[in-house]
């Protein structure tokens, strides 16, 4: 910047020497009419596609060519440090993945999440933050991918629709819109999408058994799926003033699914002694819909840099199941069927309240925050066929109803500061205390539980110079079960098994320790050290790897 300034001064002195020298008068009218109309010059610097952070790494997408003719999912599964496996299970840095969006913690998990963000198109993204090392204010038992949309601030109303198709075993069609209206004070956003997707999926596996080391099941199967998958989200925000917002936020996400799977494979009957070859088919079909709702107040005092967010919010989830699997074996002529309905409803409703404030101009900045959230979840399940009441499934309980329910309560704080302009540092600690009750109605099983943790972190990050740095990240966090994971209730799977959750489930806690040492900002040593129990050393993984901050910008 100074060498710019520099420039545009050295250059104004010439123009203004040069006409000091000329003697023609009406020259020097014609220099006076341009010296009117060049009033100001504007310089306008650009963000830098990657910025490096102390607990992230940014990746700005804005006015980007990638983001052209593409979803936010397809610019995910560009981003570097983020790596999506075939489950759509998202990772970064190998860690578990926690998405939120503007901030707000994402309701939608695995092929849901990826569905949802293929909504939304890419010209609406500003940037996505991967956030490797979270602070105490993320409800997160990994890191952390915030994605962060657009503001638009220009009057009047603007849009946008794609239509797309994509071509596979099977054709899949997206079609998008987007509008944005503002005028004065007041912004409207929505954003629609519509899928039509289409699936195959062929795979292989055996099961052995291990009792005497026996292949039990060898088999090789393939799926066909499609589903509709419609959407509507709506924001709604209003400037009281400069520095006070509020706003609201309704989003609407359904999913109706068809599938069809054929399983061809080999069992061993112990009785006869032999392998005996059998064809599985199985038809599910499932309808899912989400609608959630947020209420938001914001404070912004971008002078002193204070800022207070305040959530309100509710989401219902509901999602409706049906499979049937029919077995055939080639020496009978009986048909095993079995089917399986499961018919859930989740409701969450949650206040979220967060401030920053820096406490002066070198003293660094604090945050803290509270929430509090109410769960309701509600499976019903029921088994039925040609097959209940035969001996092979004589203890299977064919019909009962899983109740959910907790209170989670956290509260967290921050400190932050840099010392010496070298050394950034972070400490953080957060406690929360859950309340949950789980039972079955017919089983009469249940079970009331609670406790709370206190979850520590701490962050360092010393930079040597521009080109090396070394860091020390240290946290602990838990992992509760998922509610599905405590249902109880039997359930058939297309591999001829069964599969159940456990009430007795019980939270892991896990303290890590990462030490990173970074060259020339492509290049780093990573240290890990998980232990699940304290003073339980699970392992160390050192590894040496290249960022692929390069192969993105290459890609710009």
């Amino acid at each position: 910047m100074k060498r710019i300034l520099f420039s545009i001064a050295a250059l104004t002195g010439s123009l203004a020497l040069a006409q000091t020298q000329a003697p023609d008068p009406a020259a020097k009218d014609t220099v006076k009419g341009n010296a009117k109309e060049i009033e100001a010059v504007t310089i306008v610097a650009r963000k830098p596609t990657v910025e490096s952070k102390v607990d992230r790494t940014v990746f700005n997408v804005a006015n980007s060519a990638i983001v052209a003719g593409n979803t936010t999912w397809d610019v995910l599964r560009m981003t570097p440090l983020v790596s999506i496996d075939n489950s759509d299970a998202i990772k970064a840095e190998g860690q578990s993945v926690t998405v939120y969006i503007n901030d707000r913690k994402s309701v939608f998990t695995g092929k849901e999440l990826k569905e949802y963000l293929k909504t939304i198109p890419a010209d609406n993204l500003l940037k996505i933050e991967v956030i490797t090392s979270p602070s105490s204010r993320y409800e997160a038992t990994g890191s952390v991918i915030n994605i962060v949309l657009k503001k638009r601030d220009d009057e009047g109303l603007k849009g946008s629709i794609s239509l797309s198709n994509r071509i596979g075993t099977k054709n899949t069609q997206y079609s998008n819109f987007n509008l944005n209206y503002h005028k004065k004070k007041f912004t409207q956003t929505l954003i629609g999408s519509y899928a039509n997707n289409n699936y195959v999926q062929k795979g292989s596996s055996n099961l052995v058994f291990y009792a005497d080391n026996t292949l039990n099941r060898d088999l090789s199967y393939e799926t066909i799926s499609k589903s509709e998958t419609p959407s509507l989200s709506s924001t709604s925000e209003f400037e009281l003033n400069d520095k006070n917002n509020i706003g609201l936020v309704m989003e609407l996400f359904q999913s109706r699914n068809l599938s069809w799977s054929n399983t061809d494979g080999k069992e061993y009957d112990y009785d006869k002694k032999k392998f005996i070859d059998y064809h599985q088919a199985q038809n599910a079909n499932g309808f899912y819909r989400n609608l959630g709702t947020n209420v938001f107040y914001k404070y912004y005092d971008k002078e002193k840099n204070r800022i207070l967010d305040i959530n309100l919010g509710t989401n219902y989830s509901g999602n409706d199941n049906n499979e049937l699997i029919n077995k055939t074996i080639v020496d009978d002529s009986k048909i095993k069927e079995i089917g399986s309905i499961n018919n859930a409803q989740m409701r969450n409703y949650y206040l979220k309240v967060d401030y920053t404030q820096p406490l002066g101009k070198s003293w660094g900045t604090i945050e803290v925050g509270a929430k509090t959230e109410l769960n309701n979840h509600i499976i019903p399940n029921n088994l039925y066929g040609y097959s209940l009441g035969t001996a092979e499934y004589t203890d299977l309980s064919t019909k009962d109803k899983f109740h959910y329910e907790d209170n989670i309560t956290s509260v967290y704080a921050n400190y932050s500061k840099t010392f010496f302009k070298k050394l950034e540092t972070r400490i953080g600690l957060r406690y929360e205390y859950i309340d949950f009750r789980v039972r079955q109605d017919v089983a009469g099983t249940e079970r009331k539980d609670g406790y709370g943790t206190f979850l520590p972190n701490l962050l360092l990050k010393y930079s040597f110079s521009d080109k090396y740095d070394l860091s020390l990240t240290y946290d602990r966090k838990i992992w509760r079960p998922w509610y599905s994971e405590f249902n109880p209730f039997l359930t058939p799977s297309i591999d001829g098994t069964y599969s159940r959750g456990n009430m007795d489930l019980n939270p892991n806690p896990n303290d890590r320790l990462y030490l990173k040492f970074g060259i020339l900002k492509k290049v780093f040593y990573l240290c890990k050290i998980y232990a699940h129990q304290p003073g339980l050393l699970d392992h160390v993984h050192k590894r040496r790897r290249k960022k692929r901050i390069l192969s993105w910008q290459l890609q710009w």
